[in-house]
C-alpha cells in the first residue's frame, strides 16, 4: 500500500512537472520582470539591464499625471460598468426568451455568430454600413421612422466614437455571454419550476428566487471574463480609432503598447514616456484584474445547493 501511494506521488509529480516548469518561464518570469521593469527608466525594450536608470515609485507617480492614462481608465471603466451592464441585460433577455422556443439552437447560433468573426472585420462593417452618416443602417433606421434627429447623429465622429465603439463592442458579445447562461439555465431541474407553478409563483418571482441563485457560480465567472476582456480592452480601440491613440478611445494597453513600442504620436504627446512606464501599466491592469477577482468572490460567495 505504501509502495503504491509512492508510485503515485512520483506520477504525479512526472506529470505536473512540465506544467510547473512552463508556467514558471512562461508566466512567473515575465511577470516579475516586468514588475522589476516598472520601477525603472528604460529608453528600449532591448536596452541591457546595465542602462537602465532606477526611479522607484516615479513611473507609477507620473501615471496618475498623466491625462491620457486617466482618461485610458475612465474609458474601460465605462466599459466595464455601464457596457457590462447592457450586455447581461440583453444576454440574461436573450437566455429567458430563447429557452421557450423550439427553435432556439438556430437563434443561439445567430446571436452568437459576431463572435466567431474577427473584430477588424466586425469594426468594418459597422463604421461602412451601420454606424455611416450617409448611407447606414442606423441613419436609415431612424430616417424610415420620422426620427430625423437620431437620423443625423454622426456616429463616426470624435465626440460619438467611444460610444459608437462601445455599442459595437457589447452587441458582439452579447452571443457569448447567452450561450454561458443558456447553459447554466438548462442544468437548472425542472421540478423547481413546475413546484413553483404549482405554488403561484410568477416568473418574476421563478427567476430571481430560482434561476438567479441557482446559476451563482456560473454568473460569477461570466462577470470575470467580462471584467477581464474589458481591463485587458485593446483589439477593438486600436483598430477603431486607427491608431490606437484616440483620447476618445484609448485605453490602457494601448497606452502601454505605444509606451513600450513608441509610435510618432506617442512622442508628440508625452515625450517622457519609456518602457519603464509601459510596464507600469502592465502592473496596473495585473492589479487591476486581482482587485476584480477578489471583489467578485466577495460579493458573489460560492454556495452549494443540494438537487
Amino acid at each position: 500500500m505504501g509502495n503504491m501511494k509512492k508510485n503515485e506521488r512520483k506520477m504525479i509529480v512526472l506529470f505536473m512537472a512540465p506544467v510547473v516548469l512552463i508556467y514558471l518561464i512562461f508566466f512567473l518570469y515575465p511577470t516579475i520582470r516586468t514588475v522589476h521593469m516598472s520601477f525603472f527608466k528604460v529608453r528600449n525594450l532591448a536596452s541591457p539591464a546595465s542602462e537602465w536608470s532606477f526611479v522607484g515609485f516615479k513611473n507609477y507617480m507620473d501615471l496618475t499625471k498623466n491625462p491620457l492614462f486617466v482618461i485610458s481608465y475612465k474609458n474601460i471603466m465605462a466599459i466595464l460598468f455601464i457596457g457590462g451592464l447592457g450586455v447581461f441585460i440583453l444576454a440574461f433577455f436573450f437566455a429567458v426568451v430563447l429557452q421557450k422556443m423550439k427553435t432556439k439552437k438556430f437563434f443561439r447560433a445567430a446571436i452568437y455568430l459576431p463572435n466567431v468573426i474577427t473584430p477588424v472585420a466586425l469594426v468594418v462593417m459597422w463604421t461602412q454600413y451601420v454606424f455611416n452618416s450617409r448611407f447606414g443602417f442606423l441613419k436609415s433606421f431612424f430616417g424610415a421612422l420620422g426620427l430625423d434627429r437620431l437620423a443625423s447623429i454622426p456616429w463616426t465622429s470624435p465626440d460619438w466614437a467611444f460610444t459608437s465603439m462601445m455599442i459595437a463592442f457589447c452587441f458582439g458579445s452579447v452571443g457569448y455571454y447567452m450561450v454561458i447562461i443558456m447553459a447554466a439555465m438548462d442544468k437548472i431541474p425542472k421540478d423547481f419550476y413546475e413546484c413553483a407553478d404549482l405554488e403561484g409563483a410568477g416568473s418574476f418571482t421563478k427567476f430571481f428566487r430560482i434561476t438567479l441563485p441557482l446559476m451563482k457560480d456560473i454568473l460569477r465567472t461570466a462577470i470575470t471574463f467580462w471584467c477581464l476582456g474589458a481591463i485587458n480592452f485593446f483589439l477593438w480601440s486600436r483598430v477603431f480609432s486607427g491608431s490606437g491613440m484616440d483620447p476618445k478611445t484609448l485605453s490602457p494597453a494601448n497606452l502601454m503598447f505605444n509606451m513600450i513600442f513608441g509610435g510618432s504620436k506617442t512622442q508628440q504627446v508625452a515625450e517622457h514616456i519609456n518602457v519603464g512606464m509601459g510596464a507600469a501599466i502592465g502592473v496596473t491592469l495585473c492589479a487591476s484584474v486581482i482587485l476584480v477577482f477578489v471583489i467578485l468572490n466577495v460579493v458573489i460567495s460560492k454556495e452549494k445547493y443540494e438537487y
